[in-house]
C-alpha cells in the first residue's frame, strides 16, 4: 500500500471518527461567511463615506474610494475576522486538551512530522471567482440595468449585484456538493458495514 493511501485512509479514520468537532468547526466557519457579508452590507448602508451607499460612482475620488475600503477592512477585521479566529482557536484548543484522546494526539503528531517534508503547491486558479462575475452579469441583466452607465446608479447596487451573484453560485453549485457528499458518505458508510 502506498503511503499516499496510508495517509488518506488515516485521515477518513480519523474525521468519522471526530465529525462532531469537524461539523461544529464548517459551522463556525458558515457562520463567519453569512456574518462577513453581513458587515459588508451594513458598512454600506451606515458610512458617511459613500453617502450612506446612496454615492454614485463618479462621486468617488481615489482618496475618499481608498479611505472607503480602509475603513470597510478594519471593520471585517474587527467583527468578524478576529472574533472567528478566536472561536476557530477555542474549539481546537478544547478538543485539542480535553477530548481527544492520547494516541490519536501521538497519531497526528506523527503524521505532522511526516508532513513538514511534504510541500504542496498549487499554481492554477479555481473557476469560482469567474462563475461569480458571469453571476453578477446575469444579476444585472436580470435587474434591466444592463444598458445603464455605471456612474448612474450607486455604488451600494454594485456591491449587492455582486453578493447575490456570490450567493446563487454558492446556491446552485452548493446544493449538489453537498448532495454527492452526502451520497459519497452513505455508500462509504455501507461498504464499511
Amino acid at each position: 500500500m502506498s503511503e499516499e493511501l496510508k495517509e488518506e485512509i488515516f485521515w477518513k479514520g480519523m474525521a468519522k471518527k471526530h465529525w462532531p468537532a469537524i461539523l461544529i468547526f464548517g459551522l463556525a466557519c458558515l457562520g463567519f461567511f453569512i456574518w462577513f457579508f453581513t458587515i459588508i452590507l451594513m458598512y454600506v448602508d451606515n458610512s458617511d463615506i459613500g453617502g450612506y451607499g446612496e454615492w454614485f460612482l463618479t462621486d468617488f475620488s481615489i482618496g475618499t474610494g481608498i479611505l472607503w475600503l480602509l475603513v470597510l477592512i478594519g471593520w471585517e477585521l474587527l467583527l468578524a475576522v478576529l472574533p472567528t479566529v478566536g472561536i476557530l482557536c477555542l474549539i481546537v484548543a478544547i478538543y485539542w486538551f480535553a477530548i481527544l484522546p492520547e494516541e490519536d494526539k501521538e497519531a497526528i503528531k506523527t503524521r505532522e512530522r511526516k508532513d513538514k517534508k511534504k510541500k504542496y503547491r498549487k499554481t492554477e486558479g479555481g473557476g469560482f471567482t469567474f462563475l461569480i462575475t458571469i453571476a453578477f452579469l446575469i444579476v444585472v441583466f436580470v435587474q434591466d440595468q444592463w444598458l445603464t452607465p455605471i456612474g448612474n446608479l450607486p455604488y451600494s447596487y454594485w456591491i449587492g449585484a455582486y453578493l447575490q451573484g456570490f450567493i446563487w453560485v454558492c446556491i446552485i453549485a452548493g446544493i449538489p456538493i453537498l448532495i454527492l457528499i452526502l451520497i459519497y458518505i452513505f455508500v462509504k458508510s455501507k461498504k464499511s458495514e
